[in-house]
């Protein structure tokens, strides 16, 4: 078998008696593709930046104002579980998710059973070292209950997190059959999400 420059005075001979294209030649003109498409699609979306800022707001600020200022509402989610008879699920989506893993890491809750995420961001913020509670790579607590993380394929605002925290969390896959961003909010039309949560019911 040839190998280096042999290999590729064979293949450019080859490519000449068969009429091929120069060898390199493809690549130039993928090259030139791409770089039209990606100037094409980095104006359009300098155009449209006002808009998709405007559409990505409230959930962007909602995070980020609950990185900034969380206690208030982690304190409020504290004193409504308190005043519940166990066993406790918290069922919580996107941001709420956040919301409950940041309290339970932080306070233990024992009359919370059960932990349900759906399309939320804690795994990324926990990996990214962004979750006020718990810094990468520091294990998920002990006291923290059974979590059920679920997500959908096409939303790109769901993380999984089996793999942050081996054996401490079940990651499902959810498909709403939605394109994204409704995806992000497809959960509670899905039967799916329902089963899967009343399974794991404590």
């Amino acid at each position: 078998m040839p190998v280096g420059v042999t290999r590729d005075a064979v293949v450019g001979r080859l490519a000449a008696v068969l009429g091929a294209s120069a060898r390199g030649a493809e690549r130039g003109v993928r090259s030139l593709a791409l770089r039209v498409a990606s100037s094409t699609a980095s104006r359009a979306v300098v155009r449209r930046r006002r808009a998709l800022t405007e559409a990505a707001h409230p959930a962007a600020g909602d995070v980020l104002r609950y990185l900034s200022r969380g206690e208030a509402v982690r304190a409020g989610l504290r004193a409504l579980i308190a005043g519940l008879e166990p066993p406790v699920a918290i069922v919580a989506h996107s941001l709420g998710g956040i919301i409950a893993l940041d309290t339970l890491v932080l306070t233990p809750l024992p009359q919370v059973r059960l932990l349900v995420t759906a399309g939320s961001q804690a795994p990324f913020l926990y990996e990214s070292g962004s979750l006020p509670s718990l810094e990468h790579p520091a294990p998920r607590p002990a006291h923290i209950p059974d979590w059920l993380n679920l997500y959908d394929p096409r939303d790109l605002l769901s993380y999984l997190g089996a793999g942050l925290f081996p054996g401490r969390v079940t990651d499902i896959a959810v498909d709403s059959r939605q394109p994204f961003p409704a995806a992000h909010s497809a959960y509670w039309t899905n039967a799916e999400v329902y089963r899967h949560i009343v399974e794991r019911l404590p």
